[in-house]
């Protein structure tokens, strides 16, 4: 049985700007005219959007290095659970309610400096049952403001944002990015098995991407020993245009309780904030977990292979990587890199996914590119 593992780099492969500093970039000051002519329109998402305010001042600030959002999620909720707005039960009573108020043509607004943004109100507003509201009437001149009537108003807030930060992020993949997909693929997409004669006629994508690339260039056109289709799990959702959004955007998994003298635990509250916790809140889990009964099936003998392209087995993923490359003893695990830095730095994250042994046991790797073992073959 063939899987594809794909990420982010399988789209980038094909020229396509899916990366979040493609979108930041997009949503720049200098660069968003550009990105809402023919689009949708971003420009108050860019004023009011928190998340999306302090992710452009931070991809400023490292320059060429490319942000990663999900680390950076979770180093905002680290350094917001110690703040008495958020801390839950040890919140001093007069510290709740707050009002923010946030400039809309502010540009380098970062979490860390919240508290610049705090006051106590002069009177109360009606809010919502999540215990918050930007219905604010008297709010100074070009000004966001939001009011929160508790600490958990605040973290209904703070995820709701990066929501809708998610929700423009799928505005930009369909109505920009999708739309300058190719109809034909430089590459040929070959699987080359080393041992295995697959049964089956399907190839099973297990996919970390939220566009559909795979699918659009491929379908039955893969470079292999039989005449293959399709079939796709998309473990963070995938892209449509529909209101809701089902887009799994999120941090690594977290401790809630102290594991050592060294780590402080982060409150349940943030557990919202997971990845773990958004695929089954958005349940895109389901369809994994119907996939994982196919490479555990007691009535057949499976020889799973894994192709691993343009995923960097980031601690983002850990957990399910390990889960779903460990299942089933059988598992062989090709892994393709797009050049030597690369090969190095994906050695060093499958070892600390699946353990030096069953590296030994399970992982090839292999140039993407090579003519006769690459998986993503360039046409001549």
């Amino acid at each position: 049985m063939d899987i594809l593992v794909i990420g982010n780099g399988f789209d980038l492969a094909h020229d396509l700007k899916t990366s979040y500093k493609d979108f930041l970039d997009c949503c720049s000051k200098k660069n968003l005219k550009d990105c809402t002519e023919g689009s949708p329109d971003y420009k108050k998402l860019c004023k009011n959007n928190l998340w999306m305010k302090h992710f452009i001042t931070r991809q400023n600030e490292l320059g060429d290095t490319w942000i990663d959002l999900e680390n950076e999620i979770f180093n905002v909720i680290y350094g917001l659970k110690n703040m008495e707005v958020v801390s839950g039960s040890g919140v001093v009573a007069d510290k709740c309610p707050q009002i923010l108020y946030v400039q809309e043509d502010l540009t380098d607004f970062k979490f860390s400096k919240i508290k610049d943004y705090l006051k106590k109100p002069n009177c109360e507003y009606d809010v919502n049952k999540k215990e918050y509201t930007t219905d604010i009437p008297a709010k100074p001149i070009g000004a966001f403001s939001a009011y929160f009537k508790t600490p958990k108003g605040f973290l209904n807030f703070l995820y709701d944002q990066l929501r809708e930060f998610t929700k423009g992020f799928e505005n930009y993949l369909t109505g920009k990015v999708l739309k300058e997909l190719p109809e034909e693929s430089k590459y040929q997409l070959s699987l080359q098995a080393i041992g295995v004669e697959p049964k089956d006629k399907d190839v099973h994508v297990l996919s970390f991407n939220y566009t559909n690339t795979c699918e659009k260039l491929y379908e039955q056109k893969f470079n292999t020993y039989c005449n293959l289709r399709i079939k796709p799990v998309y473990i963070h959702g995938k892209v449509c245009n529909s209101e809701d959004c089902n887009l799994v955007l999120g941090t690594h998994s977290f401790s809630n309780e102290r594991t050592s003298s060294n780590t402080d635990p982060i409150s349940v509250n943030f557990n919202v904030f997971k990845k773990h916790n958004q695929r089954h809140k958005y349940e895109t889990i389901e369809a994994y977990q119907d996939f994982l009964k196919l490479l555990t099936d007691p009535k057949r003998v499976i020889k799973p292979v894994f192709h691993v392209v343009g995923h960097s087995l980031d601690k983002t993923d850990h957990n399910i990587l390990k889960h779903v490359f460990l299942v089933n003893k059988n598992s062989i695990i090709n892994i393709y890199y797009h050049n030597e830095e690369a090969q190095e730095r994906l050695i060093n994250n499958i070892t600390k996914i699946i353990g030096e042994e069953e590296v030994m046991t399970k992982v090839r790797m292999i140039y993407q590119h090579d003519e006769k073992r690459g998986i993503l073959k360039p046409k001549k």
